[in-house]
């Protein structure tokens, strides 16, 4: 490591660290309400744990500020057509609008709303608790409408700086003379362009979450006779990712290699029961919860219901189009570019570059490539080579668990999954590997990379300069236009 950054370590991630926070808030302020990705729903669910409410999974009626909200802060663009010619211009936000209309706005979305039920209501608790007790304190220092949504938002801001500091720190124990791999992996997640974080959604908090539960059981291959609290924090920390998002369950995978590897060096096994409780107690207690409300073990069964889904028998699971070569083609690709940059639409077009996402399949397939094969061949040290078995443990559960979603319903009502598309391919669903995809990308960069013996680092450090730049650069031309919105944050009053 050149002297420079030796001398600095902690000024400059420090810096890395709020650099990301900062990117995140750019574009969470960026982003007008309400996204096209069910932003209101999940808004109304925080709304309701503000009020120091559990919601019960079932019908349960949308709040009235819900449409309030609609009606004040809600911008047309992501629906509008631009090129229809027959469609009128974007109207003027209500603050700059006569208070009739603005009146009439909230009126027509109190009627759309009456006759529905949110659906988000029986999600898993922990983003939608952390949302409400924030927004309830931006509440007390006097915000209010769209300053207090957008306060909502900075919480997954708070989140990217926690987690950038949070790879550094605990990979520089697992490779201490492999600054490329604790440093390439903070500025992966750094420059992460997944729009999930930029707006109100069960999704924001998952890489923040699933990271943390990661980072905190791998460590203790580096520690592995600390005390009993380390333990119980790593599974406390998987039981908060579990009941974050549900998909996080993939992050048991990693704790169950960890956990072996452990049990081999003569960890007690009191310390591991330690783990393991921590992460299904709060995991069973919410599922128990759930069961005795009558709403199913998950409490999504009236949302499956409401979106017209029905369970596919078994029998059926074979007939799938995943299970056929360009089936698993179009999961797998469609996965991969999701997770890194988000499913926004912006006046009904995806805001995705062809060239950028070429860059991340490039980048994923690869990168995971060279890491399996330097995991194969046994490179590193044993302790780093657990942690990235671990990582792909996750990565393949995460996989699995949206390909096996995948089979299980017969979609109906919907765009995406549909019956033309029956694939959960949504990237931002599986967030919470972003810590362990991001340890075997750059790990598989540096493992091809050392077939260049002598240029070998330099061209390691160019190869993650460019995806960092890629990221960067795709991410802000593609959201010129949104930037220069008269509804999002910068144009407030």
């Amino acid at each position: 490591m050149p002297t420079f950054v030796a001398r600095r370590e902690r000024v400059l991630v420090l810096a890395l660290a709020i650099f990301a926070g900062l990117r995140v808030l750019c574009f969470a302020l960026a982003f007008p309400f309400f996204t096209n990705v069910d932003e209101y729903r999940h808004v109304d669910a925080v709304l309701k744990y503000s009020r120091g409410e559990l919601p019960r999974p079932g019908p349960v009626a949308y709040e009235p500020e819900t449409a309030r909200l609609l009606g004040v802060v809600g911008s047309p663009e992501y629906h509008r057509d631009p090129v229809a010619p027959l469609r009128p211009e974007v109207p003027l936000p209500v603050w700059h609008s006569p208070r009739e209309e603005a009146a009439e706005r909230v009126a027509r979305m109190e009627a759309y709303l009456r006759p529905r039920y949110s659906l988000e209501a029986g999600q898993p608790p922990v983003y939608y608790a952390a949302a409400g007790a924030w927004l309830a304190v931006g509440r007390a220092f006097g915000l209010r409408d769209a300053a207090l949504l957008y306060w909502v938002r900075a919480l997954s801001a708070l989140g990217a700086v926690v987690l950038v500091f949070a790879c550094w720190a605990v990979l520089r124990a697992l490779y201490p003379e492999r600054p490329f791999v604790y440093w390439g992996v903070a500025l992966l997640v750094a420059v992460m362009p997944q729009d999930a974080a930029y707006y109100v959604t069960g999704d924001a908090l998952s890489p923040l979450l699933g990271g943390v539960a990661f980072l905190l059981t791998v460590r203790l291959l580096a520690h592995p006779f600390a005390g009993n609290g380390a333990y119980l924090a790593a599974g406390l920390a998987l039981a908060a990712a579990l009941l974050g998002k549900y998909p996080n369950a993939a992050l048991y995978a990693s704790a169950g290699v960890v956990s072996v590897a452990l049990a081999r060096r003569g960890v007690a096994p009191g310390r591991l029961a330690l783990l393991w409780a921590g992460a299904l107690a709060p995991a069973l207690a919410w599922f128990g919860r759930n069961a005795w409300l009558g709403v199913g073990v998950t409490g999504t069964a009236f949302k499956v219901e409401r979106l017209g889904w029905t369970r596919k028998p078994l029998a059926e699971w074979l007939d799938h189009p995943i299970f056929s070569p360009a089936g698993a083609w179009v999961f797998a690709r469609d996965l991969v570019t999701s997770f890194w940059r988000g499913e926004i639409a912006w006046q009904q077009r995806l805001l995705a570059s062809a060239a950028a996402d070429t860059v991340y399949r490039v980048v994923s397939f690869g990168g995971l490539a060279f890491a399996a094969a330097g995991i194969l061949r046994g490179r590193g040290s044993g302790t780093a080579r657990v942690a990235e078995i671990a990582a792909a443990a996750a990565v393949v559960a995460a996989v699995s668990l949206l390909g096996v979603l995948s089979l299980v319903f017969v979609f109906g009502g919907t765009v995406h999954p549909s019956p033309a598309y029956p694939y959960f391919s949504n990237g931002r669903l599986v967030g919470g590997v972003l810590v362990p995809l991001a340890l075997l990308i750059v790990r598989g960069v540096e493992e091809a990379a050392s077939f260049l013996p002598r240029w070998g680092e330099a061209v390691a450090w160019g190869v993650l300069a460019l995806i960092a730049a890629v990221a960067l650069v795709s991410e802000f031309a593609l959201t010129t236009p949104v930037f220069a919105s008269a509804y999002n944050a910068y144009h407030l009053p």
